[in-house]
């Protein structure tokens, strides 16, 4: 399989290997002050069951999330069921109430009891989305991508994209984000191992008529290591040919970069280091994780990098006609932060006003890594830990994190993630909107 960036390990690990499932929904600026509170604004979280099974569920997780209208959305993730491994399923949302779960079909080779899950989703319209992630295949239970596809509500066999023109053989890759119009057309970033055995990222693309194409590599920035190590985990488009795919890269092994790439009249360019802001060390955490674009752009993309061994700050760059600017760091804490504060973001969803969401985890007062999220409106953000939900730890097996974000036109924002119970097991929760 590929080797895997130590960001996207940890993300795995952090939120994969939890398995479980947080969602809730962010107030609108106007109540700021509740932000995380208990109070008007604050909705309990109702859990999202696993898919029905004769084996005890013992996790279920949610790590992609896509909403085409209030109480409208569609979450992407995975869940193991005692005895079995980790399988995909999905999760719909309607008139504010969540389905229980469904298991996603694996392409016909899939593994007998496979690893797999979805990375990312996205939806023209209600009932029409796509889901993309990675599962094992074959004896050799190398990692393989696929994408499923679903239309009216139905969701057919998952089936396995044509890797780069120079992937390896076995074929070994990684489907992390995806984004679609409504005319149709989509966009899907993740990687591959190529012929050599190096990690490279790919690109897949779906005209508006017509079947998805064979992927093809971008080129990573020109100080990248032999082995780059390279992974996109976020796109998004402004338009038909106008996208932005942002990731990591490694220039060491003890070193990642932050890159982005952009795709101008439907041709992908070289991939550019983002410039971590100043004060920033050699790290293998650092990355741009996510991104989202308003129609007339620009995009905002949202990440991490570190400031010291034990200490991480989120971050976040915007792209404009082509062009990263330098990443800007993000000091703003919640209450109840930790005197040494360390903060992480890994999904990001900006509305047509302006107005921007990011979500990811901070370390509070007891040093525990725990939901955060960020609302940008008028050129400032503010932070705030996630409420736990009933029955949540607060002891030391304490963990949470956010791992989307999605915002539709109306003010509607969901998020997905994870948490500890007070036996530290995964729990899967849902919160919506009345």
């Amino acid at each position: 399989m590929p080797v895997l960036s130590v960001l996207a390990y940890k993300i795995r690990v952090a939120v994969s290997g939890a398995v479980g499932a947080l969602m809730f929904i962010i107030p609108a600026p106007g109540h700021a002050a509740a932000l995380g509170g208990a109070g008007a604004d604050h909705h309990q979280a109702t859990a999202v069951r696993a898919p029905a099974s004769t084996l005890v569920v013992r996790s279920a997780g949610l790590f992609s999330v896509a909403c085409t209208a209030s109480g409208a959305c569609l979450a992407g993730g995975n869940y193991q069921a005692a005895g079995r491994q980790i399988e995909p399923m999905v999760a719909a949302q309607s008139h504010g109430r969540w389905t229980r779960g469904t298991p996603l079909m694996l392409p016909a080779g899939a593994a007998s009891q496979p690893y797999a899950q979805v990375n990312g989703i996205a939806c023209r319209s209600a009932g029409n989305c796509v889901a993309v992630g990675d599962y094992e295949y074959g004896r050799s239970r190398n990692l393989q991508a696929f994408i499923a596809t679903q239309a009216h509500g139905r969701w057919a066999r998952a089936f396995t994209p044509r890797p780069p023109a120079n992937a390896s053989s076995p074929a070994s890759a990684q489907l992390e984000a995806v984004t679609c119009t409504r005319d149709g057309s989509c966009a899907a970033v993740g990687s591959y191992q190529d012929s050599s055995g190096n990690a490279q990222t790919m690109v897949l693309v779906k005209p508006p008529a017509g079947p998805w194409r064979q992927a093809t590599e971008i080129a990573s920035p020109p100080n990248a290591a032999a082995n780059p190590d390279a992974f996109m985990t976020g796109i998004a488009c402004s338009g038909p040919g106008m996208c932005v795919a942002v990731g990591n890269y490694s220039v060491s092994p003890t070193q990642f970069e932050a890159m982005g790439a952009v795709e101008l009249r439907g041709a992908w360019h070289r991939a550019t280091e983002i410039a971590v802001p100043r004060g920033a060390i050699a790290s293998t955490f650092t990355a741009i994780t996510s991104i989202s674009c308003l129609a007339a752009g620009p995009c905002l993309g949202a990440g991490q990098y570190a400031v010291s061994a034990t200490q991480s700050r989120a971050m976040v760059v915007t792209e404009s006609k082509g062009r990263f600017g330098r990443a800007l760091a993000i000091t703003a804490m919640p209450r109840g932060a930790s005197a040494h504060p360390s903060s992480y973001l890994l999904g990001v969803s900006c509305r047509p006003s302006g107005v921007c969401f990011a979500v990811g985890g901070g370390r509070n007062q007891a040093g525990h890594s725990v939901a955060m999220y960020l609302v940008r409106s008028g050129g400032r953000w503010r932070a705030a830990f996630l409420a736990s939900p009933d029955g949540a730890t607060a002891g030391r097996l304490q963990l949470s994190a956010l791992s989307a974000v999605s915002c539709t036109n109306r003010a509607h924002c969901s998020a997905v993630g994870y948490y500890h119970d007070r036996l530290g097991a995964d729990r899967a929760e849902a919160a919506s909107t009345p």
